[in-house]
Formats: C-alpha cells, sequence, structure tokens
C-alpha cells in the first residue's frame, strides 16, 4: 500500500510538473541549420525560451503564469509566428517562408486565434486603406463612395467578432481581440462593458483581462457630457501645470508620443487647427506617453507645436493616462470654458468643425 501510494504522489508530481511548463516544437521548411529561434512574451517583450534549429527542428521549452500571446521569432528573418497558448505543448509544422498557411497542434487557444485571423485579415487592411483614403479624398462623391465602403467592412468586422465572441466567450483570445478592437471601433468600445461581462472562464484572467478590468473600471470617465476630471502635471520647464488653470477656454487635452507615428501624423492638423482658433479662447494641453525627454522636445519643435506640454515621461504609465483608462494613442478630449467633454478622440477636420458650431 505505502508502495502504491508512493508511485500516486509521484505519478501527480510528474502531471503538475507538466502542467506549469509550455513546449514549443517546430519542424519547418527552408529554415536553415542553427537559425536561433526565440519565443518572447507578446505582453513584456521579454524572452521566454531561445533555442537552435537543426534540419528544419526545434524545440523551445518554459513556463508561463497565464494563457497569453506569445511571439516566434528566426534570427536572421522578418517573419513572426503569434503563438496563443499556455502550459501546453504546441507543434508547428509548415513552411517558415509561409508563415501564414502555419499548421498548429496542442493548442485549442491558438485554434481560437487562427479563427479569428481568417475573418479579420481580408477585412482589416482594406479597412484602413479605405479610411485613410477617405479622409484625404476632396471630390464628395468618390469620399461618400469611400465612406460607404468603410461602413460595410466596418459592419462585417462587427458582425463577425460578434460571431466568434460568442462562440468563444470563454477564451481569453475573445478578451484579446475585444481590447484590439475597443481601440478601433467606437461601436465596440461603447460596448465594451456588456460584451465583456459576457465572458467567462479563462476569458476573465490573465493579462488582457486585467487591461479590460481596468478599462471597464474607467469607462465611465471621459464620456462627452460629463466633466472631464482634473490633474497636474509638469510641463517641459518642470512647472506644474493643472488642467483646471485653462478653465475659460476651449481645450483639447491631445494624448500623444514622439514615437507614435499616427501621432505625429494627426499633429499637422491639430496644428493647422490650433493657428485657426489660438485667438479664439481655444488652446491645446499636450500630454505625452514618451520616456525619453531629448525625444519629447526634439518632436514638439520639429512638428511646430507651440501650446502647452506636459509629461511624468514615464510611458504607458503616465500617470494622467492612467487615470483615464487610455489604452491606444493618439486620444484627446475636446472640453467647453466649464470643463464639459463636448468632443472625444477628434481626427481630421472633425476638430475645427465641432469648434466652428461653438465658437461664434
Amino acid at each position: 500500500m505505502k508502495k502504491i501510494t508512493s508511485f500516486l504522489i509521484l505519478l501527480l508530481a510528474v502531471v503538475n510538473l507538466k502542467a506549469q511548463s509550455l513546449k514549443v516544437s517546430g519542424e519547418l521548411k527552408n529554415l536553415a541549420d542553427n537559425t536561433q529561434v526565440s519565443l518572447l512574451d507578446g505582453m513584456t517583450n521579454k524572452e521566454v525560451a531561445t533555442g537552435t534549429a537543426k534540419d528544419g527542428k526545434f524545440v523551445l521549452t518554459g513556463k508561463t503564469e497565464n494563457i497569453t500571446v506569445f511571439v516566434l521569432g528566426f534570427k536572421g528573418l522578418q517573419q513572426k509566428v503569434p503563438v496563443f497558448m499556455g502550459n501546453e505543448e504546441v507543434v508547428i509544422t509548415g513552411d517558415v517562408v509561409d508563415v501564414n498557411n502555419l499548421q498548429f497542434k496542442g493548442s485549442v487557444t491558438q485554434d481560437v486565434y487562427v479563427s479569428y485571423m481568417k475573418l479579420l485579415t481580408p477585412l482589416i487592411e482594406p479597412y484602413f486603406k479605405t479610411m485613410q483614403a477617405a479622409q484625404s479624398e476632396k471630390e464628395a462623391t468618390k469620399k461618400d463612395s469611400l465612406n460607404k465602403k468603410a461602413s460595410e467592412l466596418t459592419a462585417s468586422l462587427l458582425n463577425g467578432f460578434a460571431s466568434l465572441s460568442a462562440a468563444n466567450s470563454q477564451s481569453p483570445v475573445s478578451t484579446f481581440f475585444l481590447l484590439q478592437l475597443a481601440n478601433i471601433f467606437p461601436a465596440i468600445k461603447e460596448n465594451m462593458a456588456a460584451i465583456y461581462s459576457s465572458f467567462g472562464g479563462e476569458a476573465k484572467k490573465g493579462p488582457f483581462a486585467d487591461i479590460l478590468d481596468k478599462m471597464v473600471q474607467t469607462a465611465e470617465v471621459g464620456k462627452v457630457g460629463s466633466i472631464l476630471p482634473e490633474f497636474k502635471q509638469n510641463d517641459m520647464n518642470g512647472k506644474s501645470v493643472s488642467l483646471s488653470s485653462l478653465r475659460g477656454k476651449y481645450v483639447l487635452v491631445d494624448f500623444w508620443a514622439s514615437w507614435c507615428g499616427p501621432c505625429r501624423a494627426e499633429n499637422p492638423n491639430v496644428v493647422k487647427t490650433f493657428n485657426a482658433y489660438k485667438n479664439k479662447n481655444f488652446t491645446v494641453l499636450g500630454v505625452s506617453l514618451d520616456q525619453d525627454k531629448t525625444k519629447w522636445l526634439e518632436a514638439i519643435k520639429k512638428d511646430g507645436l507651440t501650446w502647452t506640454h506636459v509629461s511624468d515621461l514615464k510611458y504607458w504609465n503616465n500617470e494622467v493616462a492612467v487615470q483615464f483608462g487610455i489604452q491606444s494613442i493618439p486620444a484627446n478630449f475636446l472640453i467647453d470654458p466649464k470643463g464639459v467633454i463636448i468632443g472625444k478622440d477628434l481626427r481630421g477636420a472633425e476638430l475645427e468643425k465641432i469648434l466652428a458650431a461653438n465658437i461664434k
């Protein structure tokens, strides 16, 4: 009996050991010998495991606290492979030069991720291209046509996401895509709390759930019609600037960073509107998510951003950004002289349009 008990204890220990580790095995065509293969945590960008390919094969082992997304990389190659998994074994086969058609076995989570990507990939790139074309199009008929196409693509994306998230409401993959799409489509962001409340199980655990929990908690902050909460942060010279010090003016509170390409692309629109309305009771307060002060100041000068700027140089942990639940940039709030939010996440001519309607 003692021997049997000891054997069971040993067996349970082995099972538990397996449950605490992950393993990624690959057999890929066109993967040269001695190529270094690495597995990075997709959230922290930290290396989880590394190995070397031989005859197109490699094995990586490590561990994770949560089911999450990892990025498989190959030194010397541009190809990156997302792998959604927990402490389990995943086997990857296919051709390293054709990563979109790789085959995965061993992770149900990865299977769900692949199903999302098959739906979204053919839609998301055309959507962004159509939106960019619509923003730059001057001719009204063509612009309307492009906007209509963008709306159709949006509808297809939202319907597809609704179906997949309902069918996979226990999967952290659904949480991941809810987080991503909420930062792109207002219709999803506005209904984010309701969608997230329909999730359960593993979908409510891990790093993506942690972020969404915070977003839901701060969802009431920054709604149009509410007062934008007070905050203080130091300017370029280390002097504290408060939002309330600008009370009495229309203020665009603009979240951006020198390293943010879309932010820099949007800056000329903000500059144009600022110059048109700066003598009409309007100003901008830039809140930067920079870490490097030199790069921050260089970007301000290069882009001609001649308004007040503040930052604590804490990157995504910028205290004002955290306070307002900012998860992507550019982001902004337009407040009236009483501090009431009258617009948010305004792009292109939207800012000028709403100012024209309010400033006579």
